[in-house]
């Protein structure tokens, strides 16, 4: 296990970061310097990233952690509850960390990748009546939305079409 002195864990990220620590502990996993430093860079992050974004981010360790060790700690995070994975449409996984963040849906562009969160009450209960009418109790659920935004300075979609 590493040495807590060696791994400084930041003011805004130490309740996720002790949560993570309690996890490891809990499934007999080693607490490691590399996976304290992919986990604070997570907690770090206020948006979606992938794994490959992720890799960008900690490109000054690169040596020390590798694109395998990335998967198994974001695949290590997803198990915990700390982050959720999302499926977008793309051919990669999407990631945010869920501690301390409100619920959310999602609205997608296909064409530029623009990710919109948004909540609506009105959804949410529709959701809540179909599962009791469908005798269910929901445990969880992911509303992502597809489609073209109208952003022309941002869209992909959008700048092609108006020239």
């Amino acid at each position: 296990m590493a040495d807590d002195s060696i791994y400084e864990i930041h003011e805004d990220t130490s309740m996720e970061m002790t949560t993570f620590s309690n996890y490891l502990k809990k499934k007999g996993l080693k607490i490691t310097t590399q996976r304290m430093l992919v986990a604070e860079k997570i907690f770090s992050i206020h948006n979606h990233f992938t794994a490959e974004s992720l890799q960008e981010e900690l490109k000054d360790r690169r040596d020390e952690i590798s694109k395998a060790t990335i998967y198994r700690i974001l695949s290590i995070m997803v198990e915990a509850g700390l982050l959720q994975e999302h499926n977008f449409g793309k051919d990669y996984k999407y990631y945010e960390h869920i501690i301390g963040h409100e619920h959310h849906d999602h609205i997608i562009c296909i064409e530029c990748g623009r990710i919109v969160e948004f909540m609506d009450e009105k959804i949410e209960e529709l959701q809540r009546k179909a599962a009791r009418e469908k005798g269910f109790s929901i445990t969880g659920h992911d509303l992502n939305i597809f489609g073209i935004c109208d952003n022309p300075p941002t869209c992909a979609y959008n700048k092609k079409n108006s020239q």
